[in-house]
């Protein structure tokens, strides 16, 4: 057999980067003795699935909220070049899932037979698709984008005819997003912010991982005491939540918008209204005030709407109609808080404020 070339490899014990001497036979994986006999001694050893299942666990999670996206975007009509990046990212996921798939089989024992006849491939094609150094490359940027946030989607590249995005006095999209998509995406947005996987979750509120995913997911809605512990395990606030989780519960009511106000003391009211938006911020994934201004066409100024999240004032429907529909929420669901929450500006009580030339 002819002499190897000297080459660099990756020590499988370690990690560690080696330089394979010129030789015959199988290249050597491990660097040194050393970590051949802690290789050894790892084998007799049950395997620690926690990092690959956490990796696992995580994929398919972002996967689902994807997905989600995805059917969300297309039953709102969207754009086509949207649904292309909706899609270009889900993509991406997939493979990232499958990586996690792969990097689980191989520490249980799995051999690349048994992993190759699901996948359709030949063994010896799946091994050479997924080798150590290119399952480590994928998970270690998997998990890298995670802890920047950047399994959300991100905002596509605007081609040279599309003009501007959302020119002033544009008309929103209608929302694409039901109340109880709004309550599943705030709870995601509360467990995500924790840094905990879904199945820690889970433990920690008592309930079963299957249905928390569920109802993550948008696809169980949960009883409120399911909802209340889900979000103090989760050190969010029960009060925003119970918003969305009381817009879910009724169908829409198109006679929401001429209903009288509730007989709610006006200071309380305020406060229903606020914990309202906010709770439409939180499962909007909390976006920056600028993404939210050009949601709303750029007819609303960043100002106003601070103002509006953080209970500094109560806005006129008009923009409570603009802020609502860019946070993807239905205005008619806060018609009644609004109403029970607006007070009109006063009048000046001077009157109208005429120049002296005005009376001759």
């Amino acid at each position: 057999m002819t002499p190897a070339a000297p080459q660099r490899r990756i020590c499988q014990n370690c990690r560690a980067s080696f330089v394979q001497p010129a030789r015959p036979g199988r290249p050597s994986t491990m660097c040194s003795e050393t970590c051949k006999r802690a290789a050894r001694r790892k084998s007799l050893d049950p395997p620690d699935l926690s990092m690959p299942e956490t990796d696992m666990d995580e994929a398919a999670e972002d996967l689902n909220r994807m997905a989600s996206d995805l059917l969300a975007a297309v039953q709102g009509r969207t754009p086509s070049a949207h649904l292309l990046h909706h899609l270009t990212v889900l993509k991406r996921m997939v493979i990232d899932t499958e990586a996690a798939v792969v990097r689980r089989g191989r520490v249980q024992g799995d051999t690349w037979d048994t992993l190759a006849a699901p996948a359709g491939l030949s063994s010896e094609r799946l091994r050479k698709k997924w080798t150590e150094e290119t399952l480590t490359r994928r998970l270690d940027n998997r998990r890298a984008a995670r802890g920047r946030g950047a399994s959300a989607l991100p905002a596509p590249r605007p081609s040279a005819d599309a003009g501007p995005p959302h020119p002033a006095g544009t008309a929103l999209r209608p929302p694409t997003h039901t109340p109880a998509q709004h309550l599943a995406g705030a709870l995601t947005s509360l467990q995500r912010k924790t840094g905990r996987t879904l199945k820690d979750v889970a433990a920690a509120s008592g309930i079963s991982a299957s249905h928390v995913s569920r109802i993550l997911s948008g696809q169980r809605l949960p009883s409120w005491p399911v909802a209340e512990r889900l979000a103090r395990t989760c050190a969010g606030d029960p009060e925003e939540l119970r918003a969305l989780w009381e817009a879910a519960q009724r169908p829409p009511d198109p006679e929401t918008c001429t209903r009288p106000p509730a007989p709610h003391h006006h200071d309380d009211a305020k406060r229903r209204f606020h914990t309202a938006l906010r709770a439409l911020y939180l499962a909007a994934d909390r976006p920056h005030l600028w993404a939210i201004r050009r949601a709303a066409g750029n007819t609303l100024g960043v100002n106003r709407i601070a103002r509006a999240l953080n209970g500094t004032d109560v806005p006129d429907w008009h923009t409570t109609t603009r802020l609502v529909a860019a946070l993807q929420g239905r205005p008619a669901d806060l018609r009644p808080l609004w109403n029970a929450a607006y007070r009109p500006p006063p009048p000046d009580a001077h009157g109208p404020h005429l120049p002296a030339g005005a009376f001759g």
